[in-house]
């Protein structure tokens, strides 16, 4: 250690804004100290309180301790082999007993060994002068090897070169910058032109107009870093979005304490009940501090707030997992507290235990419509929930569910049939889509259930182990037992009152609602019961009742009995777990083979009315000959009225018709035929 970084007796020591002098030691811990100008003023105080008045020895920073990768350079270590025999005698090679003669310290001066090592390293790639060796030496003293190696490979210092730069050069350089968030993506060169008519209107004739170009260049480049004004458009607003602020985890240690909600569109093409191609929309409702979905839901079209407050109630609802959709197939887990999850809720069943029930105490949304409407803002504050509204373009406030849903691209949506990939540029040529809305639906349950639970989560780290990735299965298991309190559960009543009603004869057939029959062995005493209160009896409306129905779950709907006020779960007649693969394979041969929007061949209207028209032509000849033999033949002799020899009509007399009017369309002159124009 150099000794101009050491303390020693006699130097002064600022404490407290005064000038201290150390004069001695006592009892070999505690330091005495004089008053600058004074012989009667003292000051004791231990080690540690002087050092850290006064610093411990420095050394130079901008030198490495050891080296960044492996070992320090062949050059380096043979170079501080050669300085240990020239300054100290030590022989290089490990197995000598004593040192070589010309470097004995014992026979020879320093001198003489230093002008031995120049000589015999002369011509070699570690050949040095005699003052570099001395400056070698001096910094192999000071900072050993890394000495060594700061000295024979001097490395560029990494430093800001705008920071030598005008404020006023670095603000308008800055604005440049800011301003080109929400604009299409141009060249370096065109900013610069742009910073350049700044600096001329804003300071004219400065210096500061004059900066040279790769000078300009080079600290644009510099304030580029992390903006991305000359990458991608959406590279660029996705950074700007970014807060100006430390970043935090927020995290939660309370499983329902933060909850997070949004949409977006899956990336995956299906089809309608008409056979058309959409993509759909997905919205989850994510748990914070387990990662687990508390619910989630598969649009057609855009949500609404209605939408959400049904979501609300399959998420807080212990009936089933997804209430109506007992056809679903939920792999339960091993890892779950399956026992004390159902002494907590007793309304939980088989299909339940698949899903983590958590109720959700605080949600965090977006500015959305759909979010802050009444509908979804009245079902939260029904259930005591706390809505969080995140800032405008602030999609950091709820990170964990915009993540989700990059893993539900990548591990779901690109192992189905009809995948169209997360951008344009990863997008096939062809998009061929093969799964309906209900398959992916039932698709997306399954992956959740059996894969997505059930993998070790990035997020989900304990600092006592920081190494080790847990599934959300097993943290919820872990922040179920020593949770704070337990939340009461809701009934199937509950989910109900948030589903939308539709009046529906009850027939002996079932229930027709939405193109399909609904029907329930338990509706035996409604089938055409009339209801008093609601018309005339025995009318149409007195014989309608109110049923529930799920608009993205039609798999079934529900009846609520008038008199034991029970409810009656109806299914889809149409569904058969013994033939529901033959149905689901026919109706996408049908849109595969036939097509979404073409009805079919084109009906042949033309040729059948040709046919129409030949047959009634033929038609008419025969009833006429018909009625020419009911008259009788003509006797000999006799005059027909109106009968003459037929004689060669010259074709210049057609050259000059006769007046239309004038025709006798009842003449047998005119055999004419009129066909009714037939639609098809």
């Amino acid at each position: 250690m150099p000794d101009d970084h050491k303390l020693r007796l006699g130097d002064a020591v600022e404490i407290d804004g005064e000038t201290w002098v150390w004069e001695g030691v006592r009892r070999g811990t505690e330091a005495k100290l004089r008053r600058d100008g004074s012989s009667d003023d003292w000051l004791v105080l231990s080690v540690p309180e002087l050092l850290a008045h006064a610093g411990t020895a420095r050394r130079d920073t901008d030198l490495p301790l050891r080296p960044s990768q492996g070992d320090w350079p062949s050059d380096v270590l043979d170079m501080e082999k050669h300085l240990l025999e020239a300054f100290r005698g030590t022989p290089m090679d490990v197995t000598a007993t004593k040192p070589r003669v010309a470097y004995d310290p014992a026979t020879t001066r320093q001198e003489e060994r230093i002008a031995s090592k120049t000589a015999e390293i002369a011509g070699t790639s570690l050949g040095r002068s005699r003052r570099t060796l001395y400056n070698l030496w001096n910094a192999y003293q000071a900072h050993g090897t890394a000495g060594i190696d700061a000295r024979m490979h001097r490395k560029g210092k990494k430093r800001l070169a705008i920071a030598k730069a005008d404020p006023r050069l670095v603000a308008v350089i800055d604005r440049a910058l800011d301003d080109r968030k929400d604009m299409p993506t141009s060249t370096r060169r065109h900013c610069a032109l742009l910073v350049r008519r700044t600096l001329s209107q804003m300071y004219p004739g400065d210096a500061i107009c004059e900066i040279k170009d790769g000078t300009l260049q080079g600290y644009i480049n510099e304030r580029d870093a992390g903006r991305y004004s000359f990458a991608k458009a959406t590279t660029r607003r996705t950074a700007a979005n970014s807060p100006e602020r430390e970043f935090f985890s927020g995290n939660a240690s309370r499983l329902g304490a933060v909850c997070e909600i949004d949409s977006t569109k899956l990336d995956v093409q299906v089809w309608d009940d008409k056979g058309n191609v959409f993509r759909p929309t997905a919205t989850v409702l994510f748990d914070v501090a387990s990662r687990v979905p508390l619910a989630w839901a598969i649009h057609a079209d855009a949500p609404n707030g209605f939408d959400h407050a049904l979501l609300l109630a399959r998420a807080i609802v212990g009936r089933r997992a997804i209430p109506g959709s007992a056809a679903a197939v939920l792999s339960g887990s091993a890892t779950l507290p399956v026992e004390l999850m159902k002494r907590v809720n007793p309304y939980l069943d088989d299909d339940s235990l698949a899903v983590p029930w958590i109720f959700p105490h605080a949600i965090t949304i977006d500015g959305g419509a759909d979010y802050r409407s009444a509908t979804f803002e009245a079902a939260c504050r029904a259930f005591g929930m706390t809505l969080v509204l995140a800032p405008p373009n602030a999609p950091t406030v709820k990170p964990h569910v915009e993540r989700n849903f990059g893993t539900t691209s990548t591990n779901f949506a690109t192992w189905l049939a009809g995948a169209t990939g997360n951008s344009v540029a990863n997008r096939g040529k062809r998009d061929v889509p093969t799964l309906t809305l209900d398959s992916v639906r039932l698709a997306f349950e399954t992956w959740i259930t059996t894969v997505y639970l059930n993998t070790q989560h990035g997020g989900l780290r304990s600092p006592l182990f920081p190494g080790r990735e847990w599934t959300p299965n097993q943290m919820y298991a872990a922040l179920f037992e020593v949770g704070p309190g337990v939340q009461l559960p809701f009934r199937a009543e509950d989910f109900f009152a948030l589903l939308p009603t539709k009046p529906r004869v009850i027939s002996n057939e079932g229930i027709a609602f939405q193109n399909r029959t609904y029907d329930s062995p338990l509706l035996a005493d409604l089938r055409g019961r009339s209801m008093t209160g609601t018309g005339s009896p025995g009318s149409r409306s007195a014989r309608k009742v109110d049923i529930s129905y799920d608009p993205y779950n039609l798999n079934a709907v529900w009846v609520h009995h008038p008199e034991t006020k029970d409810w009656i779960e109806c299914w889809d007649t149409a569904l058969d777990d013994r033939s529901a693969w033959m149905a689901a394979e026919a109706a996408v041969k049908l849109v595969e083979r036939f097509g979404a929007a073409d009805g079919g061949e084109t009906p042949k209207t033309a040729e059948f009315l040709d046919s129409v028209e030949r047959r009634a032509r033929s038609d008419k000849r025969a009833r006429a000959t018909h009625l020419r033999d009911q008259r009788g033949p003509a006797r000999a002799g006799d005059t027909v009225e109106g009968s003459a020899e037929s004689t060669p009509i010259k074709l210049r007399e057609w050259a000059a018709p006769v007046d239309v009017d004038d025709i006798d369309w009842n003449s047998s002159a005119y055999d004419i035929v009129t066909i009714k124009d037939i639609r098809s």
